[in-house]
């Protein structure tokens, strides 16, 4: 299976990036680094997740953050990268818009 990830996508792990390395030095680094095995990992199991809000979900495997995509033939097309713990009208609003 191809994994495509949009540039709204790489913006959600650059915000997490941000956001992570301002709580320890290094720490960024580490979720970016566990984000892209989250990444080849869908590769194998893209479709295969729930959907919410016309996305399949699935769970990063050690950050609290949850990668949205969408199938399109052979292919995840990964819309949003994002907290877990945001607010659900803000993940809806955000989701909507990147359609």
């Amino acid at each position: 299976m191809n994994v495509q990830v949009t540039s709204d996508a790489f913006a959600d792990v650059q915000n997490g990036y941000d956001f992570y390395e301002l709580q320890e030095r290094g720490l960024g680094t580490y979720f970016s680094r566990c984000i892209e095995q989250d990444l080849k990992e869908l590769r194998i199991t893209a479709g295969i997740h729930r959907k919410i809000r016309g996305y399949h979900r699935v769970n990063s495997q050690i950050f609290n953050t949850i990668l949205y995509y969408r199938m399109d033939q052979n292919t995840a097309i990964v819309m949003a990268i994002l907290d877990g713990r945001i607010d659900p009208a803000t993940r809806d609003r955000i989701l909507k818009n990147r359609r």
